[in-house]
């Protein structure tokens, strides 16, 4: 076949250029497209329906960081959602500490994952359950003048499940603040669970029921207080005479009651004479 002259002629000159118009036209795209590379952090998925029964996480896995690469507009509208992390939760045997693998896909065709983890790291421990009595813990005393009296908890005990090796030394309190109660405390307490080894709080166990009846009496302090008397008159002497002093005997007297009701009195008055 032959080629048309208009096409032969100057034909280095027409190559020169398409090349320097296609090289133009890459650098005008990138330019204000450019690809990018970014750290996505991604959840791992680890509820209890995906680790094998009669395990646990003594921890919660860290997300993890994964590189991937894509122009500047598809990576600025990323959503995290377009990626599956698969967990071989399967590998999980025994109890200890060790890798699983995993693997992790994108739905975006135009997202290429360029650095990806390969397993993760685990704590796993046997999932057992223990029965403990509720302990009440009085964060602060009743007010002055007022003592606690009987404690309970209803129910008395309560079930903790978590990992087998921080079940060892637990204990289940119910703490109550008791420092504006002057009559009988009954309220719904919250019961937490604490490691009696170093008293921290243990956030990865779970207890039943979370939340125990705790009653305490509360009566108030009787004591004895020396007041002195107070004479009270009423109305004025008749005319022509004055009221020149009061002698009064005894000037005090044994007062018996509640302490602070007798913290509030100076004296007693009598009455009106």
């Amino acid at each position: 076949m032959r080629i048309p002259g208009f096409i032969r002629r100057n034909w280095k000159l027409k190559v020169l250029c398409f090349f320097i118009a296609f090289v133009t036209w890459v650098g005008v795209v990138y330019a204000g497209n450019p690809p990018e590379t970014r750290l996505v952090s991604l959840a791992v998925p680890q509820s209890a329906a995906n680790i094998p029964p009669g395990y646990v996480l003594v921890h919660s896995v860290d997300n993890v960081l994964v590189r991937v690469g894509g122009d500047q507009n598809t990576l600025n509208t990323l959503n995290p959602t377009v990626f599956t992390v698969n967990v071989d939760w399967a590998a999980v045997n025994r109890a200890g500490t060790y890798s699983i693998p995993i693997s992790i896909t994108s739905t975006d065709p135009n997202i290429e994952i360029i650095d990806r983890p390969t397993s993760i790291q685990v704590d796993v421990d046997a999932f057992t359950s223990k029965t403990i009595p509720v302990l009440i813990t009085i964060s602060n005393p009743p007010p002055a003048g007022y003592d606690s009296g009987p404690q309970q908890a209803s129910p008395s005990t309560v079930v903790v499940d978590g990992p087998e090796h921080e079940l060892a030394n637990i204990q289940a309190r119910a703490t109550v603040n008791l420092s504006n109660q002057k009559a009988n405390f009954q309220e719904q307490v919250p019961v937490l669970i604490y490691d009696t080894s170093n008293n921290q709080r243990l956030n990865n166990v779970g207890v039943k029921p979370t939340d125990v009846s705790i009653s305490i009496g509360i009566s108030a302090v009787v004591t004895t207080r020396f007041l002195a008397v107070d004479p009270h008159t009423v109305g004025n002497p008749s005319q022509g005479h004055y009221l020149i002093g009061i002698v009064v005997t005894p000037y005090t007297v044994i007062a018996t009651g509640p302490q602070d009701l007798l913290n509030s009195l100076d004296s007693l008055s009598t009455v009106a004479i």
